[in-house]
């Protein structure tokens, strides 16, 4: 019987035999590989990292350093109270902070050595100022005027002392001075003459150098010990004998007679020889 299909349905398609005879896909060490249609997949087992992780672990870096400003925060409050922290910019961790140098300074008072000269100091200051006040000569501002023939008694450039002892021990400073001429600015005229008197001298300047030449050690001379209370003191007048002076490095003066000026100084109005007992 003679075959009436068509001859296309004996015929197959090329591709259909290219489809039949292709193999099946290799299995190479149970591992299917994809052919290149299909998507790469990851292996399994391993999963991407989530992308949060890398900014939880930056959060806790941070909150890490965070701690530890806080804890060093603490330590440096513990060591120097309420002072401000230096600013960590730069510098190695471990380095410590420069203390203040008066905080550096009042430290050596932990040092019972150091405690115990400040105490001496002070004390000795104490008694040299109680020496000075009881027993010391009085301002050293000395009257500083041009030297002469002994007319200083109205001259302006006299500055004159704010009290009666302190007169007198400026009149001992001056005769041990380069000029001893200069002491006849303290006196009036008057005081001049008894002055000059008083010392066998032709005036005041004579008496003066005659004086500063007996001198022999005038720095002892120039600081008399004197009593506070040692002037006599009635209103404007005052009066002071040398007898109540411990002078030494010359001769002792007299006794001197002060009257208060109208600009609150003393200036020695009088003068006679003093007798001394002993």
């Amino acid at each position: 019987m003679a075959d009436h299909r068509d001859p296309s349905e004996h015929a197959e398609s090329p591709g259909r035999q290219s489809d039949s005879a292709a193999p099946p896909p290799e299995i190479v060490d149970a591992e299917v590989v994809p052919t290149p249609d299909e998507p790469r997949r990851g292996l399994p087992g391993r999963e991407e990292r989530p992308t949060g992780t890398a900014s939880s672990d930056e959060e806790a870096f941070r909150e890490y350093q965070q701690f530890l400003e806080f804890r060093r925060f603490q330590e440096w409050q513990r060591r120097y109270g309420d002072a401000p922290p230096p600013a960590t910019t730069g510098g190695s961790p471990g380095e410590a902070p420069k203390r203040p140098w008066y905080r550096r300074t009042l430290g050596l008072l932990r040092f019972k050595a150091v405690r115990r000269l400040l105490y001496l100091l002070v004390i000795v200051l104490v008694l040299m100022y109680l020496y000075n006040s009881m027993f010391g000569g009085g301002g050293r501002d000395a009257p500083r005027g041009a030297s002469g023939g002994g007319g200083g008694g109205g001259s302006s450039s006299a500055v004159l002392q704010t009290s009666p002892r302190g007169a007198v021990v400026s009149a001992y400073d001056l005769l041990a001075g380069d000029s001893p001429t200069d002491v006849c600015l303290l006196f009036t005229d008057a005081a001049e003459s008894e002055f000059a008197a008083a010392r066998g001298a032709e005036d005041c300047a004579a008496a003066a150098k005659a004086i500063g030449e007996e001198i022999t050690d005038k720095y002892s001379y120039k600081n008399p010990s004197i009593a506070r209370d040692a002037a006599e003191k009635i209103g404007d007048r005052a009066r002071l004998s040398s007898c109540d002076l411990r002078v030494s490095g010359g001769p002792r003066l007299g006794e001197f007679g002060m009257a208060r000026q109208g600009s609150g100084g003393w200036k020695i109005d009088s003068y006679r020889p003093a007798e001394c007992g002993g």
